[in-house]
């Protein structure tokens, strides 16, 4: 029973001490991507800002379409196509 009891123990040691290996690893990996996923986070928080203030949003469109309209036109038509692909992408999905 003694054996069976320090078998238990050693294997929990082990066991205990491979988790700590695991957990170094796992900590030096986030440390690589810690810094472009806080650069995504900042790009995604600026999205939502713009998108949550529609007034400038419109000013920022307004300012493209009299300064550059040749652009403007162009990217109109960039976002109307991958808008209409999205849909017929999930439309596809769905079936």
């Amino acid at each position: 029973m003694k054996r069976r009891l320090a078998a238990i123990h050693a294997k929990r040691a082990r066991l205990i001490e491979r988790a700590a290996l695991e957990r170094n690893d796992i900590a030096q990996t986030l440390q690589i991507w810690s810094q472009p996923l806080g650069l995504v986070d900042r790009l995604l928080a600026g999205v939502k800002y713009v998108i949550a203030q529609p007034p400038l949003l419109a000013a920022v469109v307004i300012a493209l379409v009299l300064l550059r309209p040749r652009r403007a036109w162009r990217w109109a038509r960039r976002a109307f196509g991958l808008w209409q692909g999205y849909r017929w992408l999930t439309k596809k999905i769905a079936v």
